[in-house]
């Protein structure tokens, strides 16, 4: 039927709503190009976060390579960027599949090597024997300590636990200044994977 049809048959329309009813928009189109233009931009926000992180990554390790206290684990490509005025002061010892950083002022102290109990352990970069996602780690109860997630591959998951218990001799305020010193910067230690790292 004609818009003067319908017009002679209904009565006495105005013919500008028959024309505004000819041409209502399709808006499942308009919908389906608004979901389109929605996953595109976000497909291009997380392209251009991705190439500034890579990016960043690698300015930031030009710069932070030289002159800085650098502390290795080759067995699991990775780097800690310490604190500068940890120089001297720490250790790295392997413990099964873990690395033990702790203070060598403690450590190393009168009667620590004649079986007293403080270790000087600063934190622990733990190897679990399963993939996991931050999330998982938590649903997993193993947040029992201060710790950082640092990253998972296809069978393993590192993380970095503080240490939970006291680890100077209570008896000696200086090992527990310097102890509680460093402790405090433990948040500060940056963690580059060893590829990022370019040779001085």
């Amino acid at each position: 039927m004609k818009a003067w049809q319908l017009s002679e048959h209904i009565g006495n329309i105005d013919e500008r709503l028959i024309e505004q009813a000819q041409s209502v928009q399709n808006y499942g189109r308009m919908h389906r190009k608004r979901r389109v233009r929605s996953a595109l931009t976000g497909a291009a926000v997380f392209a251009l976060m991705m190439c500034s992180f890579s990016a960043g990554a690698l300015a930031f390790a030009g710069e932070t390579a030289e002159g800085q206290e650098l502390l290795s684990i080759p067995e699991i490509d990775l780097t800690m960027i310490l604190p500068d005025d940890w120089s001297g002061k720490y250790g790295m010892e392997k413990s099964g599949e873990n690395y033990v950083v702790y203070s060598r002022q403690v450590r190393e102290a009168p009667g620590a090597q004649e079986g007293e109990p403080w270790g000087g352990v600063l934190f622990t970069v733990v190897c679990y024997d399963e993939a996991m996602t931050p999330e998982q780690f938590v649903e997993n109860g193993y947040d029992f300590t201060g710790y950082r997630y640092l990253f998972s591959t296809e069978e393993s998951t590192y993380i970095l636990h503080e240490a939970s218990d006291v680890q100077w001799d209570p008896a000696d305020a200086g090992q527990e200044e310097a102890y509680q010193a460093m402790a405090s910067q433990i948040r500060e230690i940056r963690f580059v994977p060893e590829g990022i790292l370019k040779d001085g």
